[in-house]
C-alpha cells in the first residue's frame, strides 16, 4: 500500500505565538513544516539552506522587512513550482487582488476554522486554488477579467 506524500510547508508570519500555534496545528494534521520565518527576507534565507524546497508556503500579507507581496514575487521568481497560500486578517479587495497578481494560489483569512486551513493546503498541493468565503467573490471577479 503506497503512502500519500507528506506535504512540505514553510510558514511565514511575523506573529510568534500565531506562527508557533499554526505550525503545531499543521504538524498535528500530518504535514511537515520545513521551517517557519518571521518575514519574507528571513524565509528566503532559510529556504536557500533547506535540503528540500517546500511544496507550499503559507505567507502573511502584512509583515515588516519584506511583506507578503514582495515575498510571494521573490519566492516564485526563484522557485516557480512553489504554491503560495496567502494568510491574512485582511480581506481588502485591493490587497487580495494584489496577492493574486503576485502569484498566490489561494487566500485564507486568519479567522478561518482550522479545518479550512487544512483543506486549503491540500487543495493547493493537488493543483487547485482555495479562497475563504469572504474572498471567493473577489477571486472569481479577478479571474473573469
Amino acid at each position: 500500500m503506497s503512502k500519500e506524500p507528506t506535504i512540505k510547508i514553510a510558514f511565514i508570519d511575523d506573529h510568534d505565538l500565531l506562527r508557533k500555534g499554526i505550525c503545531d496545528f499543521l504538524i498535528g494534521y500530518g504535514f511537515e513544516v520545513l521551517f517557519e520565518a518571521e518575514n519574507g527576507k528571513s524565509a528566503i534565507d532559510k529556504i536557500a539552506l533547506c535540503e528540500y524546497v517546500p511544496d507550499l508556503c503559507i505567507v502573511d500579507v502584512n509583515m515588516p522587512v519584506m511583506n507578503g507581496f514582495e515575498t510571494t514575487k521573490k519566492l516564485l521568481e526563484i522557485y516557480p513550482q512553489l504554491k503560495i497560500l496567502a494568510f491574512s486578517v485582511n480581506d481588502d479587495e485591493k490587497d487580495v487582488i494584489k496577492m493574486l497578481e503576485c502569484g498566490a494560489n489561494g487566500y485564507v483569512l486568519k479567522g478561518a476554522d482550522p479545518d479550512e486551513l487544512k483543506k486549503a493546503v491540500e487543495t493547493l498541493f493537488n493543483g487547485g486554488q482555495y479562497f475563504s468565503a469572504g474572498i471567493v467573490e473577489i477571486a472569481q471577479d479577478y479571474y473573469k477579467n
